[in-house]
């Protein structure tokens, strides 16, 4: 039986693949409930300094959740909490994880499949992608968690086009929204997105640590100045770093820092 999630690791890059090829990589209710742990693994693992989220095949990152399972895991109100409740800590699991991640997105990334990508540190895509929130033509709504991390990347106005509509939107008007920070033909995509994982993969894993964790603290609580005193003492601990002693010592004598992370 082919594994539905597929992780692969090489030197510091690890992989995730949806592997659905033939369901356009559609997300199945198994599949939301195992990510926490995939992910968790991944962050525990101190060889692996970034992450690329992608899809199999050529025709879709995803095309949401599997539709299909819904007769089965959403037919009654208690089990709809259950299946949100697996939808939400997948995507919190990601946003959450420690290390740098990368959605590579071709073809359709659509619904779950986009609220998944939008938790993705930064997000590169083929010019074909294809990207929407179609809830509203299943009769389905999407929580406030959702429609929140979407609406600080577009905009209050865009995510109203979004969920109103029920249109996909091509990779040249996700990449002035906002959604995705690099478009990139088709056939390069992989090879853009390693790439991409690797610089920054060869940075330092407490900059990274640390940097992702100030972007938290300011889109929770909304300015600098509003950050609690002990998260933003999350800076002595950078600068007393193995990683920032490298970097000044590597600097001195002119060669490529090797950071410990740590």
């Amino acid at each position: 039986m082919t594994d539905d999630l597929v992780v692969e690791r090489d030197g510091a890059v690890a992989t995730l693949t949806l592997n659905r090829p033939e369901q356009r990589n559609a997300i199945s209710y198994d599949m939301w409930v195992r990510f926490p742990a995939l992910l968790a693994e991944l962050d525990a693992d101190e060889a692996v300094r970034a992450v690329v989220l992608t899809g199999a095949g050529e025709k879709a990152f995803s095309a949401g959740a599997d539709i299909k399972d819904f007769e089965e895991t959403r037919s009654t109100p208690e089990r709809a909490r259950n299946y949100r409740h697996a939808v939400n800590e997948a995507c919190d699991a990601l946003n959450a994880l420690s290390k740098p991640t990368i959605a590579a997105i071709r073809g359709y990334c659509l619904g779950g499949g986009l609220e998944l990508a939008v938790c993705a540190d930064l997000r590169i895509a083929s010019a074909d992608a294809q990207f929407g929130l179609p809830a509203a033509k299943r009769g389905i709504a999407v929580s406030h968690a959702h429609i929140d991390r979407l609406m600080r990347l577009v905009g209050p106005g865009e995510a109203a086009y979004f969920m109103l509509t029920g249109r996909s939107v091509s990779a040249e008007r996700a990449l002035a929204s906002g959604i995705v920070s690099v478009v990139v033909d088709g056939d390069a995509l992989m090879e853009e997105a390693r790439a991409l994982a690797e610089e920054v993969a060869s940075l330092s894993p407490v900059s990274h640590r640390t940097h992702k964790q100030v972007i938290r603290d300011l889109l929770e609580f909304g300015a600098a100045d509003q950050v609690p005193a002990e998260k933003a003492s999350i800076m002595d601990g950078a600068e007393a770093s193995e990683d920032f002693m490298e970097g000044v010592r590597s600097f001195r004598e002119k060669r490529p820092p090797d950071f410990p992370g740590r």
